[in-house]
């Protein structure tokens, strides 16, 4: 009867294990989903593709977007703050400067 309590154990086990990673899928906060509701559909559907990946939260990847597209017309080397209802990331320089960016809340692309 041992054996049988060692399998049944190691299944139980077995299935934990497999199902960990959809357990381990973020939920948006509230605050995350007003976000996502505010975005273009393209912008919408490329943050919902990449909450199924790498376990980052909605935030995580919209200052990741933001941030990629900061790169593009400023040496930025990361988001000290953001306000995403206004629009506004600050984000410190490679020379350890910051300054503030604007963004567009719907589609994330950088104003000016």
């Amino acid at each position: 009867m041992k054996t049988g309590y060692r399998s049944v154990a190691m299944a139980a086990l077995a299935a934990v294990v497999m199902a960990a990673p959809v357990a381990y899928a973020q939920v948006a906060t509230t605050l995350e989903q007003a976000e996502i509701a505010g975005l273009s559909p393209q912008k919408k559907a490329e943050v919902q593709a990449r909450l199924g990946q790498g376990g980052q939260t909605v935030s995580e990847i919209l200052q990741t977007i933001l941030l990629n597209s900061i790169k593009l017309k400023h040496p930025a080397s990361r988001i000290v703050a953001l306000d995403f209802n206004q629009g506004v990331a600050v984000v410190q320089l490679h020379d350890g400067r910051v300054t503030p960016v604007q963004f567009d809340t719907t589609t994330l692309t950088i104003k000016g």
